[in-house]
């Protein structure tokens, strides 16, 4: 948890005093998307209660961000570098792809005219000439082919791995009865109170 910017640790947090006026409060917890909260305390030595509710992740979400591009759905879960990781991946794979077909339509026309002149020749030395420059820009055709292949193959790779990705590591809501002192707890049941709940936090100023 962190106020105006500043860790002030891990909740539960004991009562913290501040100075009067707005401060800004940031809470992050697992499984939950993060809080930002803006909050006045008040002239005066009154006890000044927070309650901080932070939305659970939805691994739908998750799923349907990567599912629009690689790296989307991890960035949402809160694990950045694997989301640029998968991101990068599909990047770099759709541009390898798309340099490879633009290069091989470029090739093929080259291919076609030294296929067409080659044809055409009449004089041996032309005839081989023409010859071996169709192949050589027949070979360059299947080289651009196979870099566009393999571009796509690489960004395939990379938005199934940030799918399963998303599925298989989405992070767990920790919630349920947990060690929040009695004290911090406002408007709750005593019963409940004596317990303490991870439901929501309270921090008491």
């Amino acid at each position: 948890m962190r106020i105006d910017g500043r860790s002030q640790g891990f909740l539960p947090l004991a009562p913290l005093t501040l100075p009067t006026g707005m401060h800004e409060v940031e809470c992050r917890a697992r499984g939950h998307e993060p809080l930002t909260q803006t909050i006045l305390v008040p002239e005066g030595d009154a006890l000044v209660y927070v309650r901080l509710r932070p939305l659970a992740l939805r691994r739908s979400r998750a799923l349907t961000g990567s599912l629009l591009y690689a790296g989307v759905g991890q960035w949402y879960m809160g694990a950045r570098w694997r989301g640029w990781a998968y991101f990068t991946g599909e990047t770099v794979g759709l541009l390898t792809a798309l340099t490879g077909e633009l290069g091989r339509i470029t090739k093929k026309d080259d291919y076609t005219n030294a296929q067409r002149t080659y044809e055409q020749a009449v004089e041996p030395e032309q005839i081989a000439y023409w010859r071996n420059q169709a192949n050589l820009t027949y070979q360059d055709v299947a080289d651009m082919q196979d870099l566009r292949d393999s571009g796509l193959l690489i960004a395939a790779g990379s938005w199934v791995l940030s799918l399963l990705d998303a599925w298989l590591l989405f992070p767990q809501v920790d919630v349920g009865l947990g060690p929040v002192p009695p004290t911090m707890q406002a408007g709750l049941d005593p019963a409940t109170a004596a317990r303490g709940v991870h439901a929501a936090v309270t921090v008491a100023f």
